[in-house]
């Protein structure tokens, strides 16, 4: 097959004793160290230069992975290093010198190696590593028509099933947990409310709307010298997709992407589009390439978020919640309480006021999916309602 294939591999790392002796001697320092990694992809319609391209994208990912750094400025740094093969110097706080060592072409495919100067981000944050929860909708095809070609009508349920195993399969603190069976039309005027509700109903933290804005063809025209043969097709695949805090409703990350790849299929062929055979075509896969790369960026951006749950149930003296060994809480742990109500002022706009409960509830109980609280105080719970809210400081 003609489709791209990219295979990754940790080739080997360099100096690693020397920083595990300089980690011994500077504790609680953070220090570079050289990372070797080999990327391989395979030539297609004889571009070297596209192979040799995500070949060391991939190669520099797996050694940033490797070393426990962010990978959110791959593309930048690939970019910047095949301008200058030698060496490049980049200022983002992570890698300091790139260097290109080769590149080998056999039987159609390239290995490209890299030697990368790694500094890790040290963690900036409690909350990195807690279980965020998401829920969405299918994604809405602004264009039905262009579904057409293919029959791949059930195309938004397909992609955000996707978008949901990507997620599980490529992150430890993210899962959406919720897809609501419907497509939903989030106007501006009214998202804000719609993604409260879809929260509260789903029992999420944070909510993702995903609008998938282009799925069109172009074909290009039958040479001059075989006109009978079929030109290729290239498809598109362009999604804008939106991050929203299930409490508030207010937008915590919005990004388009875009990639495009060969429509294999004949044009008038029906199209499985849950099948695994479509997902292993190059379309399917640049799909998935689209897709990890916003899983990425979400990721970076909700890090950092509190855990937030909502309260279960309320006792004279203990407290339910919807926050469990899931998402990170323990036994002792201490968590804040609060509560969240809508006011409209006189010219009708509306405002979230947020009231915090006073004291401070320690986890008595931990299941996978729930807690139970006992105010630190000893005192007896006033005042608190089911759907009040929890927070892991």
């Amino acid at each position: 097959m003609l489709h791209a294939k990219s295979m990754l591999y940790i080739a080997s790392m360099m100096k690693m004793m020397a920083l595990t002796c300089l980690l011994f001697l500077n504790g609680g320092q953070s220090h570079a160290a050289w990372f070797e990694a080999k990327g391989q992809a395979k030539v297609i319609d004889g571009n070297r230069a596209q192979a040799k391209r995500v070949a060391t994208e991939e190669a520099l990912k797996q050694a940033m992975l490797f070393a426990g750094a962010s990978i959110q400025s791959v593309h930048t740094l690939t970019n910047g290093l095949l301008e200058n093969e030698e060496m490049t110097i980049r200022s983002t706080g992570e890698v300091e010198r790139l260097e290109l060592i080769d590149e080998v072409y056999s039987d159609g495919m390239v290995t490209v190696s890299v030697r990368a100067d790694i500094f890790p981000k040290m963690k900036t944050c409690s909350a990195q590593n807690d279980e965020k929860h998401f829920s969405s909708t299918h994604f809405l095809v602004r264009n039905r028509q262009q579904l057409a070609q293919g029959s791949i009508t059930h195309f938004d349920e397909a992609v955000t099933q996707r978008f949901a195993e990507t997620m599980r399969l490529n992150t430890q603190s993210m899962k959406m947990t919720h897809i609501a069976p419907h497509t939903a039309k989030f106007k501006n005027e009214f998202t804000d409310e719609n993604v409260r509700t879809l929260s509260t109903l789903s029992n999420t933290q944070f909510v993702v709307v995903g609008t998938i804005d282009d799925l069109s063809i172009t074909t290009e025209a039958p040479s001059v010298f075989l006109p009978w043969a079929n030109g290729e097709s290239m498809r598109n695949f362009r999604i804008t997709l939106r991050v929203y805090d299930g409490v508030s409703g207010g937008q915590l990350f919005s990004n388009t992407y875009q990639n495009e790849a060969p429509w294999e299929f004949d044009r008038f062929e029906i199209v499985d589009e849950f099948s695994a055979m479509f997902w292993r075509t190059q379309y399917g896969k640049a799909i998935d390439k689209t897709l990890q790369t916003a899983i990425l960026d979400i990721q970076e951006t909700v890090a950092c978020q509190p855990v937030t749950g909502r309260v279960l149930g309320v006792t004279y003296d203990k407290v339910s919640v919807s926050l469990g060994r899931d998402n990170g809480i323990d036994i002792n742990d201490e968590l804040f309480l609060y509560q969240a109500k809508e006011l409209t002022d006189s010219r009708g706009r509306k405002y979230l006021q947020y009231k915090l409960y006073p004291g401070t509830f320690v986890v008595k109980t931990a299941y996978a999916k729930s807690s139970t609280l006992v105010s630190k105080e000893e005192g007896i719970i006033a005042n608190i309602q089911e759907q009040d809210f929890v927070v892991k400081k």
